[in-house]
């Protein structure tokens, strides 16, 4: 990875772990899954570097926040496969294979959600894990829609503004 990339690739797993935890300082514990933070970092930068660094940013992101206590072990124990996919997906899509940003979005998006949801399925039925009963359902995922609202404007605007600029090989 080159020097430039590596250091772009740090910077958005910095806003990974910031900007959730900001959120949680300022609006309390349950902001986090209303607005979803940790998504913005991984869509803008795997968009913007590539499948590589947006899996890292996910990776990054998660792995910090855990130790910091948000995600808790358990919301990471199917968010960290979501990321993941977010970050290939949105990668390879707009990066690498240069298609628009906001099916490279929506692709990602409905991609995660779907391994979201297989993973805690997986873990809930095979190893019994306990989930909260709204856990891998549609009220889970409808408290996020703040969320996403926010993801549909923010994400592409920001990648389209930062492309424009040349900000970005």
């Amino acid at each position: 990875m080159k020097t430039k990339k590596l250091i772009l690739t740090a910077l958005f797993i910095a806003i990974g772990i910031v900007l959730p935890q900001a959120l949680h300082f300022f609006g309390g514990p349950t902001l986090g899954s209303i607005l979803l933070p940790m998504h913005l970092p991984v869509f803008i930068g795997a968009m913007l570097l590539g499948p590589v660094s947006g899996a890292f940013i996910a990776l990054g992101s998660i792995f910090v926040g855990v130790l910091l206590g948000m995600p808790s072990i358990l919301i990471a124990s199917y968010m960290v496969f979501e990321l993941v996919v977010y970050g290939l997906v949105a990668g390879y899509l707009h990066h690498t294979k240069k298609i628009n940003v906001f099916v490279s979005y929506f692709v990602a998006k409905i991609l995660g959600m779907a391994m979201a949801l297989g993973i805690i399925f997986l873990l809930a039925n095979l190893f019994s894990v306990a989930f909260p009963p709204t856990f891998g359902t549609i009220t889970m995922f409808a408290a996020g829609i703040p969320g996403i609202v926010i993801q549909v404007f923010l994400v592409p605007a920001i990648v389209l503004v930062l492309e424009k600029r040349g900000a970005v090989e």
